[in-house]
């Protein structure tokens, strides 16, 4: 039996163990990717070229308003929001404001607790060490976590200025990550569990890469989701309104490639879903977490008001102040 590591993330500094724990309603976390302030700092001038006061202060404003960085780029760039076209394109491969985006949302309570409930969900249903895909991780945190939890981990991102901070992260954390960035490269029928955590939101055929997800699993493999479909708002200008009518859906994504939903946390933050026809569901809880969450999330292809209300709260909630990074910016004052 693989034990299971609770992951506290390598950005996550503010938190004391016993307030984490609190938070999170388990006092099991895991300080194995632990990284200081000033090594994230580091790293992310290495990859973006940007001066560390300036690094500091984007992070700052980051925490505060989560999304605020992608959103006045767009607006600087006068690229429509929530719609797939051209510039949106080259704004994914030229910008660097998803780095300070997802270093801040991956330190968050709620994504903690996502990664806790994968890690449980695997244990669970595997009980021993997995082949785990990680398709589009970005800074690579998520990776890490799995890996250090003992899992045998392929990374895959298609973001430059993302990849390059995954490998310095990787060789820091000293984790044996197969890194991909081609399509080609991910392997037909070999993952026990691929993990798509805050991707299909964001591309214009969210269904032809939940096929392609589906085939890179082996016979009677997982795959886990979390894809806010339903949530529009200026902190996330780059989920695309013509995805919304997936909010709440498992015939025409998943079932459609031979995915049974299994199991999901209460707003499917995350899903998951098993490539076997003969699957039960684990307890009469899961059938009722499925069904709950996908009524209320189908709200969300209407009206998300109430969705997008409840989730900046819970945001602002799980980030709180970054102590040890306004810290440093105090130090990078005086030292000017």
């Amino acid at each position: 039996m693989l034990p299971v590591s609770r992951c506290k993330n390598a950005e996550s500094t503010l938190d004391t163990e016993q307030a984490l724990s609190q938070r999170m309603g388990s006092d099991q976390v895991c300080t194995s990717i632990y990284l200081d302030p000033a090594r994230l700092v580091q790293m992310l001038a290495a990859v973006t070229g940007q001066a560390e006061p300036e690094i500091i202060q984007r992070i700052l404003q980051e925490n505060r308003n989560l999304g605020s960085t992608v959103w006045r780029e767009l607006q600087s760039r006068q690229i429509v929001p929530y719609r797939w076209s051209n510039d949106l394109t080259e704004f994914y491969q030229t910008t660097s404001a998803f780095l300070f985006e997802s270093l801040v949302w991956n330190r968050s309570s709620l994504k903690q607790q996502m990664r806790n409930w994968i890690l449980d969900f695997v244990e669970r249903e595997f009980r021993r060490p997995c082949r785990l895909l990680v398709f589009g991780d970005g800074m690579g945190f998520d990776s890490t976590c799995f890996a250090q939890a003992g899992h045998q981990v392929s990374y895959f991102e298609v973001s430059g200025k993302a990849f390059e901070f995954a490998k310095l992260l990787f060789e820091y954390c000293r984790c044996d990550v197969d890194m991909l960035t081609e399509i080609t490269q991910l392997k037909t029928g070999q993952y026990d569990v691929v993990i798509c955590l805050d991707v299909l939101e964001h591309i214009p055929a969210p269904a032809a890469t939940v096929e392609l997800l589906a085939a890179a699993l082996a016979p009677d493999g997982r795959l886990i989701v979390h894809a806010p479909f339903w949530y529009l708002a200026p902190s996330v200008g780059t989920h695309l309104a013509a995805n919304r009518r997936f909010s709440g859906d498992t015939r025409w994504l998943y079932r459609a490639q031979g995915l049974r939903p299994t199991d999901a946390s209460l707003a499917w933050n995350p899903i998951a879903m098993a490539k076997s026809s003969s699957t039960r569901y684990p307890s009469w809880q899961a059938r009722w977490r499925l069904a709950v969450g996908g009524g209320l999330l189908s709200i969300g292809r209407y009206w998300s008001t109430p969705h997008v209300m409840i989730t900046k709260w819970m945001l602002a909630r799980s980030l709180g102040p970054w102590l040890e990074m306004e810290r440093l910016a105090e130090g990078q004052s005086c030292s000017s």
